[in-house]
């Protein structure tokens, strides 16, 4: 069976694996990735997680080295943008590896690769065309359209979080006004719930931090929701909400069959996802939306790393 090496670079993790080309991971790992200490120091790291990927096994086997990176990568395999990823500007990730190893390498954008993972082995396997998002720190996403990922003139499509739902919303950190993002990223969850809890006492959201609200985590609202907790709950469906508007306007772009919505803020379900499909239902033309599929991102940690090595295959 064919093997790749699969790389997810994050912000404070390299996960690592050697993957079958039928999406099993037969070896796997995690190292931090010392962002903090410049990209030399995550290169010579990302250098080792091959290394051990490596361990014990024929070259001959191996058809490449996938990578996930933040940011902004071009067709050649350069990250030359990483807004929220310091020191990891115009890094030729593709030529660096490729000399180091002498495998071929694809390198793409880790939500990119988190899709492609999704789309081949996951919650995605068996469409032709979907979108899938990532709630988080933002909302990231990726779209596979006939068995292709959108890429764009640039190489650097689909900026889903950077979509616009109110043109006089809060400032985004990309510039813009109103980027959905800043309805439905984790600060803009707990700074709205904070304002909320100073109208609302019977909350038990104070209770579960001690009182101490700077503690109020998106784990900690749905754990209030999961006890019945009715502020919690409208927080979901107000970030439901938002994300529906946004999915609503790709529905009737591309007619995907189904969304597959990952992250740790997807975990909560319930009132998320119902307002997610109430949107797309009410938005979205009738034909485009009565039969699409929202689903669960499937293979949750392991994404990235199968994402990334199926570039190569």
């Amino acid at each position: 069976m064919d093997k790749a090496i699969g790389i997810d670079l994050g912000g404070t993790s390299i996960k690592f694996g050697l993957v079958g080309q039928d999406g099993s991971i037969l070896k796997q790992g995690q190292k931090d990735s010392g962002g903090k200490n410049g990209s030399k120091d995550i290169l010579l790291r990302m250098e080792e997680a091959v290394h051990e990927a490596l361990s014990g096994t024929r070259l001959s086997e191996i058809k490449g080295i996938g990578i996930g990176t933040p940011g902004l990568v071009n067709s050649e395999g350069t990250v030359f943008l990483a807004p929220n990823f310091p020191n990891w500007h115009n890094i030729p990730l593709a030529e660096i590896f490729w000399e180091k190893f002498k495998l071929p390498v694809k390198v793409d954008n880790d939500v990119n690769a988190v899709v492609w993972g999704e789309y081949l082995f996951g919650a995605g396997k068996g469409f032709c065309t979907i979108i899938c998002i990532t709630l988080g720190t933002g909302l990231g996403g990726g779209i596979v359209v006939d068995g292709k990922l959108l890429r764009g003139i640039n190489y650097s499509a689909v900026e889903l979080g950077h979509i616009t739902i109110n043109t006089k919303g809060p400032r985004c950190g990309c510039g813009n006004k109103g980027c959905v993002e800043t309805y439905v990223g984790s600060a803009r969850i707990v700074a709205k719930t904070k304002k909320y809890l100073k109208k609302d006492r019977s909350s038990i959201i104070p209770e579960l931090v001690n009182h101490n609200l700077d503690n109020i985590t998106p784990k900690i609202i749905s754990e209030a929701y999961r006890k019945g907790d009715r502020l919690a709950a409208r927080i979901w469906e107000e970030t439901g909400a938002n994300v529906g508007v946004m999915l609503a306007g790709l529905v009737n772009v591309f007619n995907p069959e189904a969304i597959v919505i990952g992250g740790g803020i997807a975990l909560t379900d319930g009132p998320l996802f119902s307002a997610i499909r109430e949107e797309i239902t009410k938005r979205a033309f009738p034909l485009l939306s009565k039969d699409i599929k929202i689903l669960h991102a499937s293979l949750r940690q392991r994404s990235g790393i199968k994402g990334a090595a199926a570039l190569v295959f």
